[in-house]
């Protein structure tokens, strides 16, 4: 069990915010008395699927059920020879491009309905702006990301991708957008093979990254450049009050 207090979800909601992973056989009581006893206003809990009566007890606790992660993987990743459309060209992105970048995640998200978006109790302006500012921070790389690979035309940024090294061999591939009036041109199954090609640089062997169950289209593009499915996990608000 692992339990500790959101300060980006604090500042974001204004609201006393604790984050939860729990594994199987862990007790939802005691995750719920940690929380209480750190003044949370708000519990989100992620725990594996396969963890059926601890999701059981969280409803009977009162929480609701915001989402359903689907991890990916591509056990040994490889080099590709990437094709980009006409005028288009990868980079590694810097301090300067974050800007650009946070405005390209609000595009390429909006209507994303995430766990946040599932709790009616949340402000929709403020749950909006998780991605964007999730990718903004990821440009000053450290917590948030090691690397972060655009697609650029013509000075502008049509794409980007977000990767984080891991334990061992492991990286993951954390958020990937494109613009709107650069999509249907293959630019999604792009950034998945430069992503692999700067895991093969960087000593990586193994490529993970999620979504929502219900995000489909993503998938398949996992698919095309041979990802598997790996594993899955439910996402619980628990409000507490103060």
């Amino acid at each position: 069990m692992e339990i500790a207090l959101s300060e980006l979800d604090r500042l974001r909601f204004s609201i006393i915010t604790a984050k939860a992973k729990l594994d199987e056989g862990d007790a939802v009581d005691e995750v719920i008395l940690r929380a209480k006893a750190m003044q949370t206003e708000l519990l989100i809990v992620r725990l594996p699927t396969t963890a059926i009566l601890a999701a059981q007890d969280l409803e009977k606790n009162g929480a609701t059920l915001t989402d359903t992660l689907v991890y990916f993987q591509k056990k040994k990743i490889e080099k590709y020879d990437v094709s980009l459309p006409e005028g288009y060209a990868a980079c590694i992105a810097d301090s300067a491009d974050a800007e650009m970048v946070e405005h390209l995640a609000a595009d390429a998200f909006k209507g994303y309905f995430g766990h946040y978006h599932a709790d009616r109790r949340l402000g929709r302006t403020e749950c909006d702006a998780v991605y964007s500012s999730w990718a903004k921070n990821s440009c000053s790389k450290g917590d948030f990301a090691d690397e972060v690979i655009l697609v650029k035309k013509n000075g502008e940024i049509a794409a980007f991708a977000t990767l984080k090294k891991l334990e061992g061999k492991d990286f993951e591939g954390v958020l990937f957008g494109v613009a709107p009036n650069h999509q249907g041109k293959g630019l999604y199954l792009n950034l998945m093979q430069l992503a692999q090609n700067w895991g093969c640089d960087n000593g990586s062997r193994r490529l993970l990254t999620s979504t929502q169950i219900t995000n489909v289209t993503v998938q398949k593009n996992w698919c095309r450049v041979g990802m598997e499915p790996l594993s899955s996990f439910y996402t619980f608000h628990l409000w507490l009050g103060k």
